[in-house]
């Protein structure tokens, strides 16, 4: 069985969520925390819980608002022969277009026959599974069985339970309830066995007391059938489901660490679940080294049976799946969205960049940067804003993205903005052949805040334009102690001054020919092009930035108009 439709009212962080899934065997959730990812699993798991008496409370209703009533209906297609049948819900299938992703309330010819359930929770607090053909239906009820049949199983951070051949548990599904229920019974046969075997050596005390115990009875008249002894009871022994588990040797598997239980779980999964089943996996990553994530990942695609949910906030994980696998949820005012990253205009695009900057694509708000320079600075500036009261990037839910050059900006920052990330853009304007004015203003038009240095300066050369001459040379310095060759980089300013240079920095003064000089030098030679130096670029001048007479910069004025994206996106 395939789930095709998946609509979520009122459960816990999500007040509304449409998702029509395309016909694939992986799904793996992406977007920050709070997104509501494992809210969409946990809402998929108990709308097929094999348990009659699933407990709901009211922090499980939207806003803790009872009044509002919980529904989460799912379709379901590729079902089995046995839902089909007259007798159990023939009466009530419906149409599932695999190509189009949208369903009739009727089974029609040339779509697939489908199954639309819906669980429920009003105020009493009380679930109800029904099978319906649309929201206006009664409905019949969805059988516990048939609930079961579905196979869907959490694998979340506690996975000891499915170790065991306790109720629900995937060794229990395996196995069948009948046989567990005979064979427990047997164990505690064998338990009063083993223990009449050796009454004669470690029993006789008891025996004593037995016998004494047997004479006072007789003596008041109290009826003895045969002979008192001691013997286990056959209620207190009673092996209950979830007493017997896996073991290996003497050591319970539970003792495993947390990564190989999940991963022993995943295989069991893959290779006895012969039928369709439904595989929800939570922080899919918890517990594993980024060689066992690859190959649990392999190991999940190559099963044909199975329908995953993944959800994850590693980049090791989006590195190792492609477009096809990823969803990015966004959840604004109790909306969720689940939007596909395999867009056709953009897919090629987009697995370049997640390839590259996977963590960006885990953030709500991305910077877009030119490259590696405006990068750290971001960074830099970020690690003083926060030491000075302003709130982080962290705090915030921005991330950065390394463009890798100024004609790949557009790009990807528009088919971020598509996937609907809140989108901005640092970029040097001293390459319009590659990002112009025009390609800006575009940006602008789909909702893409951009900032480009005036003046087609690019940002080493920008600073060194604004900020007052102590902060200058404090950029020449950090220059110098990054490439440890003060005398080289003197000479790459000699080369952009030409005649008339002074070699000796400590006789520089502050004169326009120069800051152009060193701008152009640092922009020409790199000085700042890695993410840590872009950082120590940030550190040079961050204390000048305050400074009275260059608040109307183009520095000052677009390093503040970033912030207020920040603080405002």
């Amino acid at each position: 069985m395939r789930v095709r439709h998946l609509s979520i009212k009122n459960f816990r962080g999500i007040r509304e969520m449409e998702w029509s899934l395309p016909d694939s065997p992986l799904f793996c959730l992406i977007g920050r925390g709070d997104s509501t990812k494992s809210t969409i699993l946990e809402a998929l798991r108990r709308a097929f819980c094999p348990q009659w008496n699933l407990v709901f409370d009211d922090a499980d209703f939207y806003q803790c608002a009872p009044e509002n009533e919980i529904r989460i209906e799912v379709t379901i297609g590729d079902i089995p022969e046995e839902y089909r049948d007259l007798a159990t819900y023939g009466h009530w299938l419906c149409g599932w277009n695999t190509e189009s992703l949208c369903g009739q309330s009727e089974p029609v010819e040339g779509m697939e026959d489908a199954l639309h359930v819906c669980l429920s929770v009003g105020r009493d607090l009380e679930p109800s599974w029904r099978v319906m053909r649309d929201h206006d239906d009664e409905g019949v009820p969805f059988r516990v069985a048939d609930r079961a049949r579905v196979a869907v199983s959490l694998i979340g951070t506690v996975t000891d339970r499915h170790l065991t051949w306790s109720r629900g548990s995937l060794l229990s599904y395996l196995t069948g309830d009948e046989t567990i229920s005979s064979s427990l019974a047997d164990a505690g046969r064998a338990a009063k066995a083993a223990l009449e075997t050796c009454r004669a050596d470690q029993l006789t005390r008891f025996d004593e007391v037995a016998r004494t115990t047997e004479q006072t009875a007789r003596d008041l008249g109290v009826k003895v059938a045969s002979q008192y002894k001691a013997q286990l009871d056959s209620e207190a022994i009673n092996v209950r489901i979830g007493a017997l588990a896996l073991h290996d040797g003497e050591m319970p598997l539970r003792q495993l660490g947390l990564g190989s239980k999940r991963m022993l779980m995943t295989g069991l999964q893959k290779n006895n679940l012969h039928a369709p089943h439904v595989t929800l996996f939570d922080e899919v990553e918890i517990g594993l080294e980024p060689h066992r994530i690859a190959r649990l990942l392999h190991h999940l695609k190559q099963d044909t049976t199975g329908q995953y949910f993944l959800t994850t906030h590693s980049p090791v994980v989006l590195r190792e799946l492609t477009v096809n696998d990823l969803y990015i949820v966004h959840s604004n005012d109790g909306k969720t969205e689940v939007i596909a990253a395999n867009k056709p205009s953009i897919a090629e695009s987009i697995q370049g960049k997640i390839r590259s900057g996977a963590e960006a694509f885990l953030a709500p708000k991305i910077i877009v940067c030119e490259g590696a320079t405006e990068v750290g600075f971001l960074r830099g500036l970020d690690k003083h804003w926060a030491a000075n009261t302003k709130s982080s990037f962290a705090y915030q839910g921005i991330a950065l993205l390394d463009a890798q050059g100024a004609a790949k900006i557009k790009e990807a920052a528009k088919g971020l903005k598509q996937l609907s990330y809140c989108v901005s853009v640092l970029a040097d304007g001293d390459a319009p052949a590659q990002f112009s004015n025009t390609d800006a203003e575009t940006l602008r038009d789909i909702g893409v805040t951009v900032t480009i240095w005036d003046e087609g300066l690019c940002v080493e050369s920008r600073i060194f334009a604004d900020v007052p001459w102590p902060a200058a040379l404090a950029v020449f310095n950090a220059a110098s102690a990054i490439h440890n060759n003060r005398n080289k980089l003197i000479d790459q300013v000699q080369s952009q001054y030409g005649p008339g240079f002074q070699r000796d920095p400590t006789t520089w003064t502050d004169h326009l020919a120069l800051r152009v000089a060193l701008g152009k030098a640092a922009k020409d030679c790199g000085w700042f092009k890695r993410i840590n130096w872009g950082e120590q670029l940030a550190d040079a001048i961050f204390t000048y930035l305050g400074d009275t007479a260059i608040q109307s910069t183009d520095l000052v004025r677009k390093i503040d108009a970033v912030r207020a994206w920040i603080d405002c996106a």
